[in-house]
């Protein structure tokens, strides 16, 4: 993909590849837990995402749920490099909200992010995302919208805006999913992104 200049911002492209197991373990509750790698094309470092998520079913239109995630940030340039450590603490809500064609999932969430290892700050955000879903007859890939919104808070007060589409599929008892989204920073000091997205859920 093209590099392209927004004022003082670049954006980058970067190649998200996820592998998760889920389980029931109740008729309310599941944990998934996996990995993910996150390729990233130009200045920025990869990243190896340790997970766990727990999500509780309240009602039948309603779920919260927490994630915790360990990130291994790998610095292979300049002169200080090695593997830092990050940690992340969310709390979030989902909403399900059944349209004459397709569903509309509502999700708000609240994040920590604190450094374990290396330099940089930790960080707030609030998160607020529209997803959705829209299927076609006799069609297995159908299709998801979604828009999502980041509000960070101190240090540094950046938002950031995604805009996706994606789909997914079950063969062989695994889920599939592809997807990509652009993520636009408000901040002229911060990179936008081209993300592409792969994933496998067992």
């Amino acid at each position: 993909m093209g590099q392209l200049a927004f004022g003082q911002s670049t954006t980058v492209t970067n190649a998200w590849t996820k592998l998760s197991h889920k389980t029931n373990l109740s008729d309310a509750v599941s944990m998934t837990v996996g990995g993910q790698y996150r390729a990233k094309f130009g200045m920025d470092d990869d990243q190896w995402l340790t997970e766990v998520e727990f999500s509780k079913k309240v009602k039948k239109d309603w779920k919260i749920g927490m994630e915790l995630r360990h990130y291994a940030i790998i610095d292979n340039q300049g002169p200080t490099q090695g593997i830092f450590q990050r940690g992340r603490v969310q709390l979030n809500t989902k909403y399900y909200l059944n349209m004459p064609k397709g569903e509309v999932q509502l999700r708000y969430a609240l994040q920590q992010r604190f450094v374990l290892t290396g330099g940089g700050n930790s960080k707030f955000t609030s998160r607020i995302r529209a997803q959705y879903d829209y299927p076609i007859k006799n069609f297995k890939w159908d299709p998801t919208f979604e828009i999502e919104y980041l509000d960070g808070g101190a240090p540094n007060f950046d938002s950031d805006l995604r805009l996706g589409v994606g789909s997914s599929n079950k063969i062989g008892g695994l889920k599939f999913g592809v997807g990509y989204f652009y993520q636009r920073n408000f901040s002229n000091t911060d990179t936008h992104a081209h993300v592409i997205q792969t994933s496998i859920r067992f």
